[in-house]
Order: structure tokens, then C-alpha cells, then sequence
């Protein structure tokens, strides 16, 4: 599903709201979302459907990424993880649905 396909869901269901008005909606959605992402600890819960997390990892950068970049190459790497983690609900829903296509 892309952005035009949920404004367009979502205006069934708002019949009074506009494509416009509903796409500004979510576009401040995204605005906060990535905001609280963008924090150390950041994580966007969601009810009925998951919590979303960027996990950071910082690795000392040695090994073949300092063998090709010699000198150059950073002291350390950071490696960020885009972690969403769907409800108990959410998710035996789907595997119900997968159980279902078999």
C-alpha cells in the first residue's frame, strides 16, 4: 500500500474530510514519528498494532573495511537497526491469515 492508496482509505471511512485535509494529517504524523525516532531511546507505539525502534550499534572499525580504506578509514561505524515490532494480536492475525493461504 503506498501514500496515495491509504489517503484514499482513509477518506472512505472520513467522508467529511478532504484528500488534502487527510493527507496534511498524515504528513504530521510522519513529522512526529520521525522526530521521536530521531531521539536516543525513541519508540513510536502504536495501539492494536506494534512499536517502532532505530537501534544503534557502534562497532570499532577494524578488518577489511580498514584494510581498503587504510589510513582514511573511521576509528568507528555506526550500524542502525529499523526495528518494528508488531502487538501479540497483530501478529497471530497474520499468522492466521498465512495458515489460512496454505
Amino acid at each position: 500500500m503506498n501514500h496515495r492508496q491509504v489517503i484514499e482509505q482513509v477518506a472512505r471511512r472520513f467522508p467529511d474530510m478532504t484528500q488534502r485535509q487527510i493527507a496534511e494529517v498524515l504528513e504530521v504524523l510522519v513529522e512526529v514519528w520521525r522526530a521521536e525516532l530521531a531521539q536516543p531511546n525513541g519508540e513510536v507505539v502504536i495501539r492494536d498494532f506494534g512499536k517502532l525502534t532505530v537501534e544503534v550499534q557502534r562497532m570499532k572499525n577494524a578488518g577489511a573495511v580498514r584494510a581498503q580504506m587504510g589510513s582514511a578509514a573511521p576509528e568507528r561505524l555506526t550500524r542502525l537497526y529499523f526495528r518494528f515490532r508488531p502487538t501479540p494480536g497483530l501478529r497471530a492475525d497474520i499468522e492466521q491469515l498465512i495458515k489460512e493461504d496454505t
